[in-house]
């Protein structure tokens, strides 16, 4: 195997208890900071998640794709599943390590 061939190692990204509008800011100025690396989301603590939060991993997600790079969801609370699933969202919009 060449050195261009390794798989880069995903970045975690450790999301907070509660995912609440005042949440967005800092979860979007940490996904930035990651932008061209591959992230895999910790969101195994998210006892509470909002819409706002759930529309920015959807977006990073979009990003990802478009610059070669994967974002997928590593661990998820039943709380995060729970949120994902009443507002649609498939393993197939937003990818969990089962599902990619």
């Amino acid at each position: 195997m060449n050195m261009g061939d390794e798989i880069e190692a995903p970045s975690i990204l450790k999301l907070p208890d509660n995912l609440d509008l005042n949440a967005v800011s800092a979860m979007h100025a940490q996904l930035v900071e990651l932008k061209g690396h591959n992230v895999e989301i910790d969101a195994a603590d998210v006892r509470k998640s909002g819409a706002q939060c759930v529309q920015v991993l959807l977006a990073a997600k979009k990003t990802w794709d478009a610059d070669g790079k994967s974002l997928l969801i590593g661990t998820m609370s039943e709380a995060f599943e729970n949120t994902l699933k009443l507002l649609g969202i498939s393993g197939e919009v937003l990818p969990t390590k089962d599902t990619a």
